[in-house]
């Protein structure tokens, strides 16, 4: 991999002078090339940098030096919308002027929100004005500013002729202390500095902020879109939410190539016909979605309306896959190349890929593949030894290139999870535990065999919880699947949707599974809510609708 610059934007303007005419995002309502994407960018830049950093017109280049020099690089600054191009500008924005950005979705509960901003503490948050009485009833009583001041005002769909010039021309209308102010700032930021903040559940009940600098995005998606072959053709499809980290590989393969980015909004998964016509209209090359997105559109027969065509990858991470609905993906989007990913975002979305070469059997599992260039992968034991036996369990812990500064104002945290790790050369390096665990099986592979927290002892047994829920998925007429267990009943519980009755289930488990691994309550539900991230969300079971 080449030397792609200091920082993000060092790529992002190589990428804009390259292909500036090019359509560079899209959502439903709005399009704009690279050129106009970078415009907007620079110019709410300035306008953030008007409240940071104010300077008077006609200052002389000294007394902006003064000022600059005063200015620290990676603060926090958060973004308060629903997803829209307007965000993506606003993210843009934020790099420009050397603040991290963090993401906050507005459908979060208040409680969370404000537990989230009194960890961020950010100097300024960006909000969309529909939103901004949510984020004043989480408690928030800072600084804020409309995006639509930062993103340069309410963008036309069909940005040609008149709206196009204005558009490109809007930097123009900075004076020159404004625009040398700018490139000054610019000139501070470098691998180092904070990028991005995501937050994760913590165990305390607050959340934990993942921060991830510039540099860990240059090395992993350098990577990433090298091995997967992505350019300027593309079209990549985005599902994830901004505050998930798996839309980080979209932003910034987009950024690294030139390919254009489709924003899908969430509702469109409530319908799967309207995300299957959005998905083949807009000619969507790539998708990089988690597992509950896929399932979605496989699981209610969207394959019988309409097959996307385009589709060259189909890349999938955050929890197993079911074997039954990869079928119907390799099935019917054929052409496609399916690839395996895992990774936790504290060390910059994923560290290992299994590209899969056939069709699985609906009992077998997929490997999590090899580690992705600058990584190394090591199972340790409880007593932080590296296993090399096979079939021997242990926690996967990653060191090399990509890993997370460590949690923001979490010293505690970041000491417990990020640590020094002597490797089998003797040298010291930096390493993140993971919390989950994996085997190397005889055939050489590494298979993710589940949670630390979701190991349960049960009638004398060790058991992976995940272990029975792949028991369940494989059989017939059952959709997804979630167990929990009741320690002090000694008790697992089964959800489940699909169209097979509980006691039915029930005695094809008693065929397929150890008896103490078959689950003493089985739940039959109507459907799953999935978090923020598409995942199941396993705090809200007892929310569910049960079918008798």
């Amino acid at each position: 991999m080449s030397d792609l610059g200091k920082s993000i934007i060092d790529i992002y303007e190589k990428t804009v002078a390259k292909y500036g005419d090019r359509e560079a995002a899209m959502d439903p309502n709005t399009s704009i090339t690279w050129k106009e994407y970078r415009s907007r960018a620079r110019w709410g830049a300035m306008t953030l940098l008007d409240i940071l950093l104010p300077c008077q017109e006609g200052e002389a280049k000294a007394d902006v030096d003064n000022l600059i020099s005063s200015y620290e690089v990676g603060y926090p600054i958060a973004i308060f919308s629903e997803k829209k191009v307007e965000l993506l500008i606003s993210v843009m924005s934020c790099i420009y002027v050397g603040a991290f950005y963090t993401y906050i979705n507005p459908e979060q509960p208040a409680e969370r929100i404000a537990k989230i901003l009194s960890v961020l503490n950010p100097k300024l948050v960006i909000v969309d004005e529909e939103f901004k009485e949510k984020l004043e009833a989480a408690g928030y009583a800072g600084d804020t500013i409309d995006m639509y001041q930062v993103a340069g005002g309410a963008l036309a769909s069909d940005l040609s002729g008149e709206v196009s010039q204005q558009t490109s021309n809007l930097e123009m209308s900075r004076n020159q202390s404004e625009t040398a102010r700018l490139d000054a700032v610019v000139e501070m930021i470098n691998r180092d500095t904070p990028l991005y903040g995501v937050f994760t559940s913590g165990s305390t009940g607050t959340p934990k902020c993942i921060l991830i600098n510039h540099g860990a995005v240059i090395d992993f998606i350098g990577h990433f879109s090298e091995v997967f072959e992505f350019d300027e053709t593309d079209v990549i499809g985005n599902q994830a939410p901004f505050d998930f980290d798996v839309s980080v590989k979209d932003i910034y393969t987009s950024i690294f190539t030139g390919a254009k980015m489709v924003l899908i909004p969430r509702e469109y998964f409530s319908t799967p016909p309207i995300l299957l016509d959005y998905l083949c209209d807009n000619h969507v090359t790539n998708l990089t979605w988690a597992v509950s997105a896929l399932c979605i559109i496989s699981g209610l027969k969207g394959f019988s309306y309409r097959v996307p065509t385009d589709i060259r990858r189909v890349m999938f991470s955050g929890e197993v896959m079911p074997m039954k609905q990869l079928a119907l993906w390799q099935e019917n989007v054929s052409d496609a190349r399916y690839v395996n990913l895992y990774g936790p975002s504290e060390i910059t979305c994923n560290c290992t890929y299994f590209q899969l070469d056939r069709k699985y059997d609906k009992k077998e599992k997929l490997p999590l593949g090899q580690p992705f260039p600058g990584r190394s992968i090591y199972l340790l034991d409880e007593n932080g030894q590296v296993i090399t036996e096979a079939d021997k369990p242990g926690e996967i812990c990653v060191t090399g290139e990509s890993i997370a500064m460590g949690y923001f104002n979490n010293p505690e945290q970041t000491i417990k999870h990020f640590v020094t790790f002597v490797n089998p050369e003797g040298l010291e390096e930096r390493m993140y535990k993971t919390g989950d665990m994996a085997y190397i099986a005889d055939d050489g592979q590494m298979y993710f065999a589940g949670r630390k927290d979701f190991q349960i002892k049960h009638m004398g047994h060790r058991i992976e919880l995940e272990e029975i829920e792949g028991g369940i998925n494989n059989m017939p007429d059952v959709s997804r699947s979630i167990c929990v267990y009741d320690e002090s009943r000694h008790r697992i519980s089964a959800y489940y949707t699909g169209d097979v009755d509980k006691k039915t289930l029930h005695l094809q488990l008693k065929e397929a599974l150890p008896v103490y691994m078959v689950p003493n309550k089985f739940i039959h539900v109507s459907e799953f809510i999935l978090n923020k991230n598409g995942k199941i969300d396993r705090k809200r079971l007892d929310e569910l609708e049960v079918i008798e």
